[in-house]
């Protein structure tokens, strides 16, 4: 669940990775939800992106999107799948899809939110970067965070439900929007 290990492998890859932050954890008012994505971000070794007056406001984050597809010209971006059922991912699919026209690849991940109509046709091979991937998820597990959606050992189970359909590995799955 998730792209935290193929982010691993593009930065391995001598990619530069970005995360964006797009809205605010509704029941995390003290804002460790931020803290816990820069350290996780370290981890995966990307760089993470809050725009604070963007997280209130719809027309800045397709802006604050927009300028990033513009300066940095990405060859992949990962969206949430097109079958999620959470708002705030529901509305990060549909301004991504809507602003990453001209990037070659747009894949769209599954979360512990994605409905039952995802259909993962690509799968990524991740074992190498499965390690670095829960040691991620860890920075989510604190006392000041209710994410047991983001427990390491449930991403390393649907790396490995997924890997039945690719020789038994530990793979992410996605669904391909572009590419």
């Amino acid at each position: 669940m998730g792209c935290g290990a193929s982010l691993v492998l593009h930065a391995q890859e001598g990619a530069e990775v970005t995360m964006v932050a797009l809205s605010r954890d509704e029941t995390d008012p003290t804002g460790a939800g931020f803290e816990a994505a820069e350290r996780a971000a370290e981890f995966l070794g990307a760089r993470l992106v809050v725009d604070e007056a963007a997280l209130d406001d719809a027309q800045r984050r397709i802006a604050l999107l927009e300028r990033l597809v513009r300066d940095l010209v990405p060859q992949v971006v990962y969206l949430p799948a097109s079958d999620e059922l959470h708002p705030v991912r529901r509305e990060a699919f549909r301004i991504g899809r809507a602003v990453t026209g001209d990037v070659p690849m747009v894949l769209g991940y599954q979360t512990a939110t994605t409905g039952m109509d995802f259909r993962p046709t690509r799968f990524r091979d991740v074992g190498e970067a499965m390690v670095d991937k829960m040691e991620a998820r860890t920075a989510y597990q604190s006392p000041a965070l209710s994410r047991p959606d983001l427990a390491p050992r449930l991403a390393q189970a649907y790396a490995r439900y997924w890997g039945r359909l690719e020789r038994f590995l530990e793979v992410e799955a996605f669904e391909v929007l572009r590419g």
